[in-house]
This record gives structure tokens, C-alpha cells and sequence, in this order.
């Protein structure tokens, strides 16, 4: 599906398809094992129809599929309208070799302390356990950065990111101290600022977008007031890439980033 935007119907239907190759089945094959005809398989692979609930799990035990997208078959299967960027993003971060991100308020998700997670996403106005939930999968995301051989993340923030508060001024300033720590001691962390004295920039007017590249290919993230965008058109991409690109050129450098963000910190601390 090259080229368009995919549902979340359609991205899991592709995974489903890819898991079943990998394992040498044939649609047929894969139809008995339940049992349901081959026909229904296709609805699935194609994206016109998601697992219900009476086949998601036994789904998820024959084609050995991760984690992650248990959670958006079970959302499927429930008629429940997952987050756009949910299944397909997260599939990309779990096999991104490099990961290029930008964000105009809030510091990123991949490098957010527990507390300031749960800051930004209680302004979603959640029950408590649903609120718990989503720190949880929140942090559980940052495995990505923790692997045997992470990926290349480099980070890009306005500097409204470390200067609005987001909780107390502890929590921010333990956020900080955290994102200026990984940049200094993870090699394959980068962050940069562009500080406000650059004034207006490429990114002023958007939301947050992410690039990832892997298996080579590249695809984009792109954040919304509505929702995020899986992009995979290659013209697309392209322009999402320039756009970092001229954000990271607007940016300071890894030193001075590092610099103007502990300066934050301390200020947060008084």
C-alpha cells in the first residue's frame, strides 16, 4: 500500500499477511486452522474486515505476532477506533535504525520521565486506569532506545518545550536533567533546540512529526490537532525530510542544546 495512508484495519491486515509468509502458510492453510473459509482471511489481509473476537487470540498464537500488535487486533476486535498512528507507528519504531523527530511543545515521548508522561497525558482527561495505561505503554515504548543495537534517535525541540510547565517545577526539572543525561551518555541520542531568538521556523505552524528508516525504507509521522498520519509516499517522505532537515540547521548544536536545556533545569529547580 505503498503510497497511500493506511487505515489501521488495513496496516494490521498487511502484518497479518507478512506474519503468515514468514511462516510458510498459505491463506487456505491458515483459514483451517481455525476453521474459517479463505475468502474471510483475504477480508483480513486486505484490511476490509478486522479479526473478531473469537479468532484473535488463537490469530495471535499460530502467526507469533508481537506484542504491540495484540493490543490494536484486540482494540479492532472490540469496535473500538484505535489511534491512527497506533499499530502502524509502532511497528515502525520496533524496527527503525534511525529515528529523526521534532517536536514544537512537549519533550518527546521515547525520552519522557514517568512523572512528566503522566503531566502531559492527564491533560487527556482520562479515568485514573486508563491514565495509568497509557504511561505504562508510554514508557514501555522507550525499549526501542534500549536495545542491543539501538537505533540512531536524533531529537529536535523548540525551546518551548523546556520552558513551559508541564506539572511542577520539579517534575520539569527532573525531565530535563533526564533528556540533557541521555544525550550525554548514549551515543546513538542526539537532541538539539532551536532556541526562540531564531524567531518564527519551518515547523512554527505544524504539530510534531517523526521520520524512521529501516529495511530500507523511510517512512513518516506526522502530528495533528485530529490525529497522526502514517506517511509512506516517497514524494511525501522527501518533504517531511527536508523540512527536519532545515529545522536541525536552524537548531543548536549538541553542546549548546545540551547547555540551554541544563540551564532550564536549574532555573526549574528555584
Amino acid at each position: 500500500m505503498a503510497g497511500e495512508h493506511m487505515t489501521a484495519r488495513q496496516f494490521v491486515g498487511k502484518e497479518i499477511r507478512l506474519a503468515r509468509e514468514a511462516k510458510g502458510l498459505s491463506r487456505v492453510e491458515l483459514a483451517k486452522k481455525f476453521p474459517v473459509s479463505e475468502s474471510l482471511v483475504r477480508w483480513w489481509e486486505s484490511g476490509r474486515t478486522a479479526p473478531g473476537e473469537q479468532c484473535v487470540g488463537k490469530l495471535i498464537t499460530i502467526l507469533d505476532l508481537p506484542e504491540m500488535l495484540q493490543h490494536v487486533l484486540d482494540d479492532l476486535a472490540c469496535n473500538e477506533v484505535a489511534p491512527e498512528w497506533l499499530g502502524k507507528w509502532l511497528a515502525v519504531e520496533e524496527k527503525a535504525t534511525t529515528l529523526l523527530t521534532f517536536e514544537p511543545l512537549v519533550v518527546p515521548g521515547l525520552l519522557q520521565t514517568e512523572d512528566y508522561a503522566r503531566a502531559v497525558l492527564r491533560l487527556g482527561k482520562e479515568s485514573p486506569l486508563d491514565l495509568e495505561g497509557k504511561v505504562n505503554d508510554r514508557l514501555g515504548r522507550q525499549r526501542v532506545l534500549a536495545r542491543e543495537e539501538p537505533p540512531l534517535y536524533h531529537a529536535i525541540l523548540d525551546e518551548a518545550a523546556i520552558t513551559r510547565p508541564v506539572g511542577s517545577p520539579q517534575i520539569m526539572c527532573d525531565q530535563l536533567m533526564h533528556v540533557a543525561d541521555q544525550a550525554e551518555q548514549r551515543e546513538m541520542i542526539i537532541v538539539q533546540v532551536i532556541p526562540f531568538r531564531v524567531g518564527a521556523h519551518a515547523g512554527f505552524a505544524g504539530g510534531a512529526i517523526v521520520l524512521a528508516s529501516f529495511d530500507g525504507a523511510e517512512v513518516a509521522y506526522v502530528d495533528n490537532a485530529l490525529r497522526g498520519d502514517v506517511i509512506e509516499k516517497s514524494e511525501d517522505v522527501m518533504v517531511i525530510r527536508r523540512l527536519w532537515q532545515k529545522l536541525s540547521a536552524k537548531a543548536l548544536s549538541e553542546d549548546e542544546s545540551a547547555l540551554l536545556i541544563r540551564e532550564a533545569a536549574r532555573k526549574w529547580a528555584t
